[in-house]
């Protein structure tokens, strides 16, 4: 996608703007003149949300997606052209301590939001996220297709492959009704600047780095697909462009990082490290508690490749280099610069 027109003028509904992709994902939308709607929890302290205090919205309103009541009255009232399903509870470890509340979130939460969709006469689409943790894992080193089976077993996976459920109910009544469509988007753990949440590396380094301590790595050894917040995000505005035009969509998309972004995780601390000035390096710690975490979890993106023209255009090594850089931007001028700078930069890529 080479520029963002279809998107101007057209009012887009983010639930889950406050969070950090939602935050990128909606100055995106701001700079290509759409009328963003953000509906959330309210944002935390520290939050990219928080951190870019300029950021625009056409409306917007802190509410719980559990409420259904509420969240039908906001998208009726607001009768979004389409809507990008991004609210959910996204931390594993949270999600065994508050299992409850990530399946509430993640499937009812859902449930809600789709079923209001259906109710809104003016809403073409949904384009609801989920995650690379949907597929049952066998820790195989080859990327996992949209058609595979589903899975999960810790309360998190659970919860996104139940959710995956929710989303291909919603779609067949959708089907029945004629006129909206429903589509799944999976990627993999995403990294960027202004990151905040709890136990994701690149967020626990910048933390380090800030505070002059050494940073605790719990599984150095462990292959993650590093992608930069970007790449995945203009893979979703594809579709959600295609939703806008009444052009035909595959119901699941895969985002994930290229295949040179297969580095463990004591390589990106180290390729983090040397990007970050006078900083105490990390150390290996394993976690004092038996809490699973994946190993190895790899997506095939072949047929957003073939089927929408999508391609990362940054590794696992720009990507950690381009975090570091916006975290130095933000402190010399503003997070809310460092985003345009960046998003700007990506756009002159893709051209």
């Amino acid at each position: 996608m080479h520029n963002l027109e279809i998107f101007a003028g057209k009012r887009v509904l983010v639930t889950g703007h406050t969070g950090f992709k939602g935050a990128w994902l909606s100055r995106i939308l701001y700079n290509a003149h759409a009328e963003v709607i953000g509906v959330a929890l309210p944002p935390e302290s520290d939050s990219l949300y928080k951190q870019a205090t300029k950021l625009k919205f056409a409306n917007q309103k802190f509410i719980d997606i559990n409420d259904r009541k509420k969240i039908t009255k906001f998208i009726a009232q607001n009768n979004p052209d389409v809507i990008i399903h991004m609210a959910a509870q996204p931390l594993v470890r949270r999600s065994y301590r508050n299992p409850i509340e990530t399946f509430q979130t993640n499937v009812i939460g859902t449930a809600n939001i789709l079923q209001a969709a259906l109710e809104c006469k003016n809403t073409k689409g949904v384009l609801a996220l989920t995650t690379d943790k949907v597929y049952k894992n066998l820790e195989k080193i080859d990327g996992y297709h949209e058609d595979e089976p589903l899975g999960g077993t810790d309360p998190y996976s659970a919860s996104k492959s139940a959710s995956e459920m929710v989303i291909t109910a919603w779609r067949n009544l959708a089907q029945i009704a004629g006129d909206k469509v429903i589509v799944a988007a999976r990627s993999g753990n995403v990294i960027g600047g202004g990151d905040r949440a709890e136990d994701r590396l690149i967020p626990d380094l910048i933390r380090g780095f800030k505070a002059g301590t050494k940073v605790v790595i719990r599984n150095p050894d462990s292959l993650r697909p590093w992608q930069h917040v970007l790449d995945p995000l203009y893979g979703y505005l594809m579709v959600a462009a295609k939703i806008l035009k009444g052009e035909k969509v595959l119901n699941a998309y895969n985002f994930g990082p290229s295949e040179n972004s297969k580095l463990t995780v004591a390589k990106m601390s180290d390729l983090a490290c040397k990007s970050w000035p006078n900083n105490l390096g990390w150390v290996h710690q394993p976690a004092h508690d038996s809490l699973h975490e994946t190993k190895l979890l790899w997506l095939s993106s072949n047929r957003a490749r073939t089927d929408l023209g999508w391609e990362n255009l940054l590794n696992a090594e720009e990507s950690i280099k381009w975090s570091i850089e916006w975290e130095l931007e933000a402190e010399k001028s503003t997070p809310l610069s460092a985003l345009d700078l960046q998003i700007s930069r990506f756009q002159e890529m893709m051209r």
